[in-house]
Formats: structure tokens, sequence, C-alpha cells
């Protein structure tokens, strides 16, 4: 009885880390040939309280702030890259397409302002202005740098960034997110009156990208390699172009942004993509990075699938399959509860770029009349938006820096990444759309 006693003890004791040695060492390992079928999923380990867009609207606001005052080089006027609490530091990375997907978050960031300016009376308009402005600056300056020398790709029209500009060699990423900033530009000034440079440089990079596309339908990576390459950085990469070019798609149809020809080669690329990716996904071991930029784009294509019905029903079953996996994923199935880290070395960055996609999974599974999974995916996103909620508040008031932004996660911040409070804005100004609000 007295050996029975102490087990009990020591099984109190030593429970949750022994619940993280379990996860850790007997996750299942997808097998490289085959992938299963859509997986049930509980939907009953969280209850969804009364939601407030008040608390919500903090969220994002301090996050907004982090990017505008923190994140910003009041001298260059430029995005910084890592910032550290403790310390009191910003710093620059030479990480061009994490640049350029910062000025693509700040546009999201900017445009949420905007929102809160119109509907929220009490609020500090001369602070909001301050941030917008400063915002505004670093997205000027970031997109300017980049798209200052762009190179013509067989002396046609069809372009792609310099890789002087890069110090690193081209590749149909850095098109997408230089892209996806022009079209959100465009997209903000109501794609009012443009210097027709910037038109043709839309077009020319949108031709770039197109080029890539291989007979399989896979997209090569890196500009100017002989060898086509579709592997290394597929997780990422083709993701990121065929967002671009479904963003770019869904611009133009009420705009003269491209030509005809580019316009109409869009939708049957995605066409041949979507039978790559999708069966490379259902046939080799990929990690989540490939579900979330892979729901991110074909989100997107799904929405352009108005006349056919069977590609929108195979890409919504694809989205949705994905979204099932992000929410089995580790971090979203073992580590995170009720929105609590057990532990100290949760993924912040798998929480809020997994949250990105999981909104574009919400709003599909409603649209298809999905009602289970819609409740799932919201169910898990409340659950992602108290854990944001806690990992921001991780950061002392005492801190120089760094309210407000996410970094890898945990009881202590050491460093945050623009990139992954990025992803959190973008999925919180989804899920407000969707009325998926941060609760009380």
């Amino acid at each position: 009885m007295e050996m029975m006693r102490m087990m009990v003890a020591v099984f109190l004791l030593l429970g949750p880390f022994l619940l993280f040695v379990s996860t850790e060492a007997f996750t299942p390992t997808i097998e490289a040939t085959r992938r299963p079928s859509l997986v049930r999923l509980h939907t009953s380990s969280a209850i969804i309280p009364d939601q407030d867009p008040f608390h919500h609207d903090q969220l994002l606001w301090g996050m907004t702030r982090y990017f505008g005052d923190d994140m910003v080089d009041s001298d260059t006027k430029r995005f910084y890259y890592t910032c550290r609490p403790h310390d009191g530091e910003c710093k620059h990375v030479h990480f061009p397409i994490r640049d350029l997907a910062a000025a693509w978050d700040a546009q999201k960031a900017f445009e949420f302002t905007n929102n809160i300016m119109q509907c929220q009376d009490d609020i500090d308009k001369a602070d909001v202005l301050r941030i917008q402005q400063q915002l505004e600056d670093a997205i000027k300056c970031t997109l300017s740098f980049y798209s200052s020398s762009l190179k013509p790709i067989d002396l046609g029209m069809k372009i792609h960034l310099h890789e002087d500009v890069l110090m690193e060699a081209p590749n149909i990423g850095h098109s997408a997110l230089l892209l996806l900033g022009l079209c959100n530009n465009l997209r903000l000034s109501n794609c009012g009156e443009h210097e027709e440079d910037t038109l043709e440089m839309v077009d020319g990079l949108t031709q770039g990208i197109l080029s890539m596309q291989m007979p399989n339908g896979a997209f090569a990576i890196e500009f100017g390699k002989e060898d086509d390459n579709y592997i290394n950085g597929i997780e990422f990469f083709p993701g990121e172009a065929m967002l671009s070019l479904m963003t770019v798609h869904e611009l133009s149809i009420q705009t003269c942004l491209l030509e005809e020809s580019t316009r109409n080669a869009i939708l049957p690329a995605m066409a041949r993509a979507f039978q790559f990716y999708s069966n490379y996904y259902h046939t080799q071991d990929v990690d989540i990075n490939y579900n979330i930029w892979q729901v991110l784009a074909f989100a997107k294509y799904h929405d352009a699938l108005h006349d056919n019905r069977t590609e929108r029903e195979n890409v919504t079953g694809y989205i949705l399959e994905m979204c099932q996996e992000i929410c089995q994923s580790r971090s979203w199935k073992y580590q995170l509860a009720r929105g609590q880290s057990f532990y100290i070395n949760l993924e912040t960055v798998e929480i809020a770029v997994g949250l990105d996609s999981l909104a574009e999974g919400i709003r599909i599974a409603q649209e298809e009349k999905q009602d289970d999974l819609a409740k799932m995916f919201k169910m898990h996103a409340t659950n992602a938006l108290y854990f944001l909620k806690w990992a921001t508040d991780q950061v002392p008031d005492s801190c120089a820096v760094g309210r407000g932004g996410l970094g890898y996660g945990g009881v202590q911040v050491f460093e945050q990444r623009l990139d992954v409070t990025g992803h959190a804005i973008s999925a919180l100004v989804k899920l407000r759309d969707l009325s998926v609000l941060l609760p009380a």
C-alpha cells in the first residue's frame, strides 16, 4: 500500500512531464507513400464563451502598435526583423523574403487601423495616425528598395528581382511577396491612378512566376537554374507564388491590372498546380509548413471556381483535410489546451502561422455547409486566440520594446520574430471578419 501511495505521488508530480515525453516519443509518423483520409477530431475539448470585439481589437491593436512603433527603424524607415524585449534591442537581419513579407503584413495592420478609425469613437486617433504614418513609410521604403532593380527573363516582358538587390539567388518567393505587396498597395488605394511602370511591373512579375511552371504542374523554385529543382523549398515558395497569382487575378477582374493574356493564363496554371501539389501531399511526407501555404493559396483558387463544381469540391476537400492536419499537429493537439501552454517550449510560430490558414478553413467550411468542421475549427481557433493573448502578456511592462509582439512562445520570451506577429495579424483580421473573436 505504501508503495502504491509513492507511485501516485510521483505521477502527480511528474504527470505533465511524462505527458510531454509521451507525445514527443510516440507522435505517429506519416508514411511517405500513403496519407490517411480525413480524420475525426474531438470537438468537445473547449467551450467557446461569449466573444467580445473590444478584446479582440485590443489584441490586434497591440500587435499593430508593435509593428509600427517597435519594429520600424526611425532612421532608415525599414523593418527590423528580430526583437529582444529583455535587452531592449531590435535588429535588422538579411532575410529578403521575410523583409518583403513584413511589408505585406504591415499593409493588413494598416487596413485594420482604417477600420478602427471608422468604428471606434474612444480611440486616440492621433496615436492611430502616427502608427499609420510609420507603417506607410516602412511599406513604401521596403517595396521601393526591392523594386528598384528588376531583371528581364529571356529579354521579354517577364521579370524577377535582381540578385544584386537581394544579395542572394532570386526565386519565385521573392517575386511572389513583392507582387503581394504591390497588389495590396493598389487595393488599398482603390486601384486609382498609378504610374504605368507599376502596372508593367505587376504584369511582368506575374508572367515571370507563370514561366516557372513545369510540364508536371510544379513550379521550379530558383530563377536561372538549368536544372528544374522544384523540391527544395516546396513547403514555402510554391504556395507563396500561387497565392500571389490568385491575388493578382482577383484584383485584375475589376481593373486593367494585367494584360488579358496574362490573366487568362492564371487559372489553367492553378489547375495544373492543383493536380501536382495535391498528389504530392497525399504521397509524400511533408511538414506542416506545406499545409499552411497550400491552404492560403488554394483558398483563393477555390473562390474563383464559380463554374466548375467538380474542381471546387476537390479543392474544398484538399483544403479542409490540410486544416484538420494542422489541428492534429504537435503544437495544436498535444501542447495547446484552452489557450494555455503546459510547456515552456511550445512553438508559438506554429500556432500563429497555423491560425492564419485555419481562418481560411473556417470560412470555406462555412461556405460549403460543412458545419461540423466549421465548429471544430472555430473551437481550435478560439483556443489559439487565448494562447496568443497569453503569449503577448509574457513580455513585462518594464520592457522598452516587444509589447504586443510574438516570439517563440513559452514562459519567457527571449527573442521575437516579426513574421510570427505578421501571421498573427493576418489571422486576427480574417477571424474578425468571420466574427470569431477573442473571448472576454
